[in-house]
């Protein structure tokens, strides 16, 4: 088990990882990721390790097409498509299906803004990231990464009963919320 200062570090040197990377068009040394957050490059491994990079020769390797599944009690979280926005830059598109009604739910942003959203409706599902304290200025920003979209909030309403710990947003609010996120991610002083 990790303590709670070891995911907020492992979260925020994860954020670190994603930009320097560019969402892993670019392997970093383990190295100089260390210099950047200011830590000891065995304490950057370390904590990556618990974040599930892979560490091949040195460098930090992030394969965006493979999406680890979560395990009970597994420290390993995937980075969402709004926060690859926000690291990038770059449009996204996000096409799913919604799993409580077979809709196709399209979501088109950048890291600024929506473009559109279809069905109108649609929504975020957002699963907590337990044990993370992430704080901007006075207050406290949950730590959320997106789980599913959903055809709208009702849709979404049997995987919140599922999910007590989760989070149902629009869109918007998500993107919203990422921001705040990132501003607090980005808050620690070494990054």
């Amino acid at each position: 088990m990790t303590t709670r200062t070891d995911r907020t570090a492992a979260v925020r040197i994860a954020w670190a990882a994603t930009k320097l990377t560019r969402a892993g068009r670019h392997p970093i040394a383990i190295g100089r990721l260390a210099a950047t957050v200011g830590m000891d490059p065995a304490e950057a491994h370390r904590l990556m390790d618990l974040m599930g990079f892979v560490i091949r020769d040195g460098l930090v390797v992030m394969d965006r097409g493979s999406r680890p599944a979560e395990r009970a009690g597994s420290d390993r979280y995937r980075v969402d498509l709004f926060l690859l926005a926000v690291a990038t830059g770059e449009p996204v598109h996000a096409d799913a299906v919604c799993p409580a009604t077979g809709a196709r739910v399209r979501v088109h942003f950048t890291r600024e803004r929506v473009l559109s959203v279809d069905p109108p409706h649609a929504v975020v599902a957002a699963s907590r990231l337990p044990g993370i304290d992430l704080a901007l200025g006075q207050d406290y920003v949950e730590a959320l990464v997106c789980t599913e979209f959903f055809a709208s909030q009702e849709a979404a309403s049997g995987w919140l009963l599922e999910n007590i710990d989760g989070r149902v947003l629009s869109v918007p609010g998500y993107l919203a919320h990422t921001r705040r996120m990132v501003a607090a991610l980005e808050a620690w002083p070494t990054i």
